[in-house]
């Protein structure tokens, strides 16, 4: 597939070995009498993309190459958009702990109204003793010598 018609001159390989592997892409431009290639070489085995992305990948390289201000354009304008969802993963961390905080806050209550409303079960004598009975008083906590029960 050809892009502004430039097209690949040949198949893509690979150079280097281990961690150090690249890929050498090489496009062509034929318009009629005129011909040129540029072949550079990307970082990692890109030898199974498709042939846009890698004849785009060695363009945005000598579009970087003969004019610089551009890829720092483009690299001000990423810049943006990741100091955007910094500020976004922020605002959304800080409703999360809010959330967190007031879930914490129920659940304290929760163990608070279960506990007076077992030691109100129990201490009542409404509820004879068997496996009702064994399974609320289950639900508090042992005395321990030495140890003082702190109610808020």
């Amino acid at each position: 597939m050809a892009i502004n018609n430039y097209e690949l001159a040949s198949k893509p390989y690979l150079r280097g070995s281990g961690d150090n592997i690249r890929t050498v892409v090489e496009n062509c431009l034929e318009d009629g009498t005129r011909y040129s290639t540029n072949m550079r070489v990307l970082v990692g085995d890109r030898t199974n993309e498709p042939e846009d992305v890698l004849i785009q990948a060695v363009l945005d390289i000598l579009k970087t190459e003969l004019d610089p201000s551009s890829a720092i354009v483009q690299a001000q304008n990423k810049l943006e958009q990741a100091e955007q969802q910094i500020a976004q993963n922020k605002s959304e961390q800080d409703r999360l702990a809010q959330v967190i905080k007031q879930t914490e806050e129920n659940a304290k209550v929760n163990q608070k109204v279960i506990h007076v409303l077992v030691l109100n079960s129990v201490m009542s004598k409404n509820i004879e003793y068997g496996t009702t009975y064994k399974e609320l008083i289950e639900l508090i906590p042992l005395a321990e010598v030495g140890k003082t029960l702190l109610t808020t």
